[in-house]
């Protein structure tokens, strides 16, 4: 039974894809939605396209290649054109910001793979077996968890905590994910808002919010790079299928009771030149490196011990632009009784890193090494309480933390000359070391090559999960051997992506993301903001605690973390 459902599935996904229609932007999936009851409150769909860059969707939009976009979104509602996504700049992270209003270093998913120095667990949710488990890797509570007096889901999303019904299409999508079609791996999911409808019609009210999943951008990208006609392609097919729902919504005259949002977890850069890292640490460091595939979490703890007590540095890595180094701290003094290392437990300090032992019995300046590195573009480490050192051939930056609340944040240069470009991007006053809040350094880093970095680094170190080294890429390179196009880094074009919304107590209006003269364009908003935006929408309390703000409200984020979100209303 089971794999006849499979086959019908697929049967009809490809012959709604396929539909004979002169003009495929104009097809339907002809899914049967209920219309709305007089009575009934705002509902909200997001659909969160994988890999969008900000700037190629932008010529796209305006060269009239994404018309039912323009047509439901652009031209009903709010267009953010460049949205701040979440550091690092990869799936997992920023997918579980997207639902907890909270960046990666305050809800602990610290890419799509990290390691757990107390557990010994190295996670990798691009393994079949582990990608499941990332809703049992945070605590911070999901919209829907937040909304959890109605109905919600989640088709193919994967942090889903608290959703009534999860769609995975793990048999329907399987195979053309495998045999890489990834525009039928969309179909099918958007082909899965037949569920939305059903339930609807069950219940007698439509889910209160639905989020759904597309890949193909992202894939295409890998494979061909972002400058390619096949990554034009899969948004322009983004387009389409998008499109067919957004027509059955209209057709059962939903669109004025329905938010509309759709977002991505981060853009995308072309990649043209390769420096495996891995291989890096492994062979010219000559650290003693765990394998890429640790023990896995079912093997017995004192086994994972004993495997770990070998080792004395784990590599993470996401998005091809991003490793994290897990780093044991060395004993200062060793002997045949103790091992040259602490425990996991204990992690390096600043200056062990510049000093660190090699297998082999030599000592080597991981910092300056890295650096030397031409695919190295900045090098990050915890300083100390509240302080993070940021490293670039052009010298070393101190960013820190302080206030009663921990919400202020400062910059200044500790050794080189402006280490991070920001000279003639960012005021002079901010650079001097004097403390401002989250909203400042946004704004005033958004037009930067490095925006938002400031804030974001130092709540990147607050998680348990982050790395004690952390390197990002230079433009144009990634930590890998393979693909087109990468992510995970500081850059502008993977720190940016799109953010647009439509529908009940949307404005129509058109915001750059960067700072403006323009009263009516209040400047630059991240992706975490969906959170508080949404529950605002819906007519419901934001909680205090987010690193996300109501963006249809305009007020001032006032900090990160603690206190950051929308107080609740009165």
């Amino acid at each position: 039974m089971r794999s006849a459902a499979t086959i019908a599935c697929l049967a009809a996904a490809l012959a709604a894809g396929c539909a004979a229609v002169a003009d495929e932007r104009r097809a339907t999936f002809g899914i049967r939605f209920p219309p709305p009851e007089a009575a009934e409150k705002p509902t909200a769909i997001v659909f969160m396209v994988d890999g969008v860059n900000a700037d190629v969707f932008r010529r796209l939009l305006d060269d009239g290649r994404l018309p039912n976009l323009r047509r439901y979104f652009v031209d009903r509602g709010l267009y953010v054109e460049r949205c701040v996504v979440s550091l690092p700049s990869v799936t997992l992270s920023n997918e579980t910001s997207l639902v907890t209003g909270l960046w990666p270093g305050h809800h602990g998913v610290t890419g799509n793979t990290w390691f757990d120095r107390n557990r010994l667990v190295l996670r990798n949710y691009e393994e079949l077996a582990e990608k499941n488990l990332v809703d049992g890797d945070y605590l911070a509570p999901t919209i829907f968890e937040r909304l959890s007096d109605v109905t919600t889901l989640s088709l193919f999303f994967q942090p889903h905590r608290g959703a009534a019904q999860f769609v995975e299409n793990l048999l329907s999508a399987g195979p053309p994910y495998f045999f890489g079609w990834y525009d039928l791996v969309d179909r099918i999911s958007l082909w899965r808002f037949v569920n939305v409808a059903e339930i609807a019609k069950v219940q007698g009210e439509f889910p209160a919010i639905v989020f759904s999943y597309l890949l193909s951008p992202d894939m295409e990208a890998y494979r061909h790079g972002i400058s390619s006609d096949a990554y034009r392609a899969a948004l322009d097919h983004t387009d389409a299928q998008v499109g067919r729902i957004l027509r059955d919504l209209e057709s059962a005259g939903r669109l004025d009771r329905t938010v509309l949002v759709m977002v991505s977890d981060h853009g995308m850069t072309d990649v043209v030149r390769h420096r495996p890292i891995y291989d890096f640490f492994r062979d010219e460091l000559r650290l003693a490196v765990s394998r890429v595939e640790g023990p896995w979490e079912q093997t017995s703890f004192e086994n994972r011990i004993a495997y770990y007590q070998s080792i004395s540095c784990v590599l993470a890595g996401s998005g091809d632009r991003y490793w994290a180094a897990y780093l044991r701290k060395p004993r200062a003094v060793s002997s045949d009784a103790k091992p040259p290392f602490e425990n996991w437990l204990v992690r390096p300090s600043a200056e062990d890193l510049r000093d660190y032992p090699t297998r082999d019995g030599h000592r080597v300046d991981l910092i300056a090494r890295l650096l030397a590195e031409e695919a190295v573009d900045v090098v990050a480490w915890r300083a100390g309480p509240d302080h993070v050192n940021l490293a670039t051939r052009r010298g070393v930056a101190e960013a820190a933390r302080s206030g009663p609340d921990g919400c202020r944040y400062s910059l200044r240069t500790i050794r080189g000359d402006d280490p991070l470009g920001y000279d003639g991007e960012v005021p002079l006053g901010m650079l001097d070391g004097s403390a401002h809040d989250a909203s400042e350094w946004l704004a005033a880093t958004a037009g930067s090559s490095y925006p938002d970095l400031v804030p974001q680094i130092m709540a990147y170190f607050d998680a348990e999960r982050s790395g004690d080294l952390v390197v990002f890429a230079a433009p144009g390179w990634d930590f890998g051997k393979v693909n087109k196009a990468g992510h995970g880094g500081l850059r502008p074009e993977e720190m940016f992506t799109i953010f647009l919304a439509a529908g009940p107590g949307v404005p129509h209006a058109r915001w750059s993301g960067l700072p403006t003269e323009n009263s009516g364009d209040p400047g630059p908003a991240r992706t975490v903001d969906l959170v508080p935006t949404l529950l605002g929408l819906l007519g419901r309390p934001v909680p205090p605690g987010l690193d996300g703000r109501n963006v249809l409200r305009q007020s001032p984020i006032t900090g990160a973390g603690p206190g950051a979100g929308d107080p609740p209303p009165p």
